[in-house]
């Protein structure tokens, strides 16, 4: 994949730099996910991005797209309710009703890619505030206009494709350890090898918990955004490839649902996607 700054260059005419990378950013963390933007999109999100369009009326817009191609999902009969689905359905249940997955689908990525813009521009905080709490807020401002329980713990235990996530009552404990992990690291002096390696043991960990029912990619890269703020490099997902990415979330995974995950499979993508920034005296990080 590429970054749509590159894709559509006309588009980020006289964007400063930053806030092009934001947009580039929010693209390919959805493009990981399985989003597939074209034109219209990317305009979207530098209209945002510039503050000629307001969530609100893009998110209405978005919503009212997706509806003209909406199929009603059937419901099956004598169908057990589940905790996060449309009883009878698999559609997730959504502050906005939808019962189509396709449509579903169309509005999430659309209210996600406008609050991951949103949390790119604005501050990142401090290393030592990011902990499982701030964790849970990055999930509830990425997903809070679609699901009622964004930024909650999941309560029910999740596979994909055969390999089962952390259990429900292990969650919390995997955050621990991601917020140890975090805490050290010197993240300031961190060199792109190590730092590298600090990431990818960050994200296997949190993502092995997947302490959400859906939204666990986009808030473990976010995450990884933010730690990089703290150092003398950015994160760069523009050139990652989503198969790649998701091969190695999937040999990182631990041989017991409770064991250690392993950040060799991560370390090569995320040493790829670091970008060094100048020093004060101008020469880059290594």
């Amino acid at each position: 994949m590429i970054a749509a700054s590159t894709a559509w260059p006309d588009l980020f005419t006289e964007l400063p730099p930053a806030t092009a990378h934001a947009v580039d950013q929010t693209v390919a963390a959805e493009i990981l996910e399985g989003w597939r933007p074209d034109r219209t999109d990317a305009a979207d999100l530098v209209a945002l991005a510039r503050g000629d369009l307001v969530h609100d009326r893009y998110l209405e817009h978005r919503r009212e797209h997706a509806s003209t191609a909406a199929v009603t999902t059937r419901r099956r009969r004598f169908a057990l309710p589940q905790p996060y689905l449309v009883t009878g359905t698999s559609v997730l249940r959504n502050n906005f009703g939808i019962r189509d997955a396709a449509q579903l689908r169309d509005v999430e990525f659309a209210a996600t890619a406008s609050r991951l813009l949103q949390a790119h521009l604005r501050g990142t905080p401090p290393v030592r505030r990011i902990d499982a709490d701030h964790i849970h807020d990055l999930h509830r401002h990425v997903f809070g206009d679609v699901f009622g329980w964004a930024g909650q713990a999941r309560i029910v235990d999740l596979s994909k494709n055969g390999d089962g996530f952390a259990p429900v009552a292990t969650i919390g404990r995997y955050l621990r350890e991601v917020e140890i992990a975090i805490a050290t690291v010197d993240w300031p002096r961190a060199d792109r090898g190590s730092l590298a390696y600090a990431l990818a043991a960050v994200y296997v960990t949190y993502n092995h918990a997947h302490p959400f029912r859906e939204g666990n990619g986009r808030t473990g890269t976010l995450l990884l955004h933010q730690l990089c703020a703290a150092t003398g490099f950015r994160l760069d997902l523009s050139g990652v490839d989503p198969a790649e990415w998701v091969g190695a979330s999937r040999d990182s995974a631990p041989f017991r649902r409770t064991g250690a995950p392993s950040p060799r499979p991560m370390i090569p993508l995320l040493r790829r996607a670091l970008v060094s920034t100048p020093t004060v005296s101008g020469t880059p990080h290594r």
